[in-house]
């Protein structure tokens, strides 16, 4: 019974504790997105900020939600905010930043703030240094995801409280390195996707051999690179909006499912049919990066391989865990107490994303 309890308990603090939208998640670690497009002497960056971060300083009516009122009634002070803790020097020299502007939005699931800036060098940029101090004050657990794109060029950091400075210098990238970066996104998007990895744990909560898993890994592997791709190279256009919804749908009704079905002879196909929504989602992650033009196919390839290999990190260590508990009597008890709370975490992202 010790055991039991240990377990449940775990499993519990495991999924309430990998949860990146709840309210308590936010107050602890929150994620912003640095995306910065260069041409000529021209930097345009779009930053965006999870609303959370920023009530403390610019909720002035303390009703706990940002609005574009109260945004643009305070842009000098915002403007101000922005040019004290966002530096970027050429040669040793601060450039002048203009906001162009600001508008409420949403990332995924995250409601947040997107902020469109503009920086003018004297001549071509081939080097500049960044220094990011925003929000580290009031959120010390603040990181912010780094995308640098210059014609062909891409690179990406995280940038946190012990990472406020990077020296970027513009080169024409090798094909290999820039494949690399893409599958190094693709296995950072399933290991922070927290979604897309209650949806794998639910989907093989059931399986009671290893073949049954991997049937169902390979059919959702399948299925969301048929939409990925598809996506990706704008054959067919979706809503994020939904999408993200769906994706909650999806964890609902298989948490449900694992309720009442005992065996997981058919779950392969729909995974199959739950993984072409998923793809969509990857789809969308992936665009906020950009894709090369010259190297499309690549890019894609070798993101979706990143994707697949954090998938099988995940699953090699779960998979073991999970068939080993399966030995136990309680196991079945302890499964349907699992997809409960899962299916409550999926409901309250479901009801977050329709509003």
């Amino acid at each position: 019974m010790k055991l039991r309890a240990f377990l449940s308990l775990f499993i519990v603090t495991l999924i309430f504790f990998t949860n990146g939208s709840t309210s308590f998640a936010h107050t602890v670690k929150s994620m912003g997105y640095s995306k910065l497009n260069i041409k000529g002497k021209t930097i345009d960056y779009e930053l965006f900020l999870d609303q959370i971060d920023m009530l403390e300083q610019f909720d002035t009516n303390k009703d706990k939600h940002l609005e574009n009122e109260e945004l643009s009634s305070q842009t000098e002070r915002i403007e101000s905010v922005l040019q004290k803790d966002l530096r970027i020097d050429v040669d040793s020299k601060p450039l002048t930043m203009e906001l162009l502007s600001m508008d409420l939005a949403e990332k995924g699931s995250t409601s947040g703030v997107v902020f469109k800036l503009r920086l003018t060098a004297d001549e071509a940029i081939e080097q500049f240094n960044l220094h990011y101090n925003l929000l580290f004050e009031d959120a010390p657990l603040h990181t912010n995801v780094f995308l640098v794109h210059s014609g062909e060029y891409f690179y990406q950091d995280i940038l946190d409280t012990k990472k406020r400075d990077v020296q970027i210098t513009i080169a024409q990238p090798e094909i290999g390195s820039v494949l690399w970066e893409y599958f190094v996104l693709g296995i950072e998007h399933i290991l922070t996707g927290y979604d897309h990895l209650l949806f794998l744990l639910s989907l093989v909560l059931i399986a009671s051999r290893f073949k049954d898993a991997l049937k169902i890994v390979t059919a959702f592997t399948i299925a969301h690179s048929i939409t990925l791709f598809l996506v990706a190279t704008d054959r067919i256009q979706v809503s994020s909006h939904w999408v993200e919804a769906l994706i909650a749908l999806t964890i609902c009704y298989v948490a449900v499912e694992n309720m009442f079905v005992q065996k997981a002879k058919w779950r392969w196909l729909l995974t199959a049919l739950f993984g072409l929504i998923h793809g969509m989602g990857f789809a969308g992650a992936l665009a906020e990066t950009g894709l090369p033009k010259s190297n499309l196919i690549g890019s894609l390839l070798t993101f979706n391989l990143g994707v697949e290999a954090g998938q099988l990190m995940v699953l090699c260590l779960l998979l073991p865990f999970l068939l080993w508990l399966r030995r136990f009597p309680w196991y079945r008890k302890m499964m349907i107490s699992t997809s409960c709370l899962i299916f409550v975490l999926a409901f309250y992202w479901l009801i977050q994303r329709l509003q």
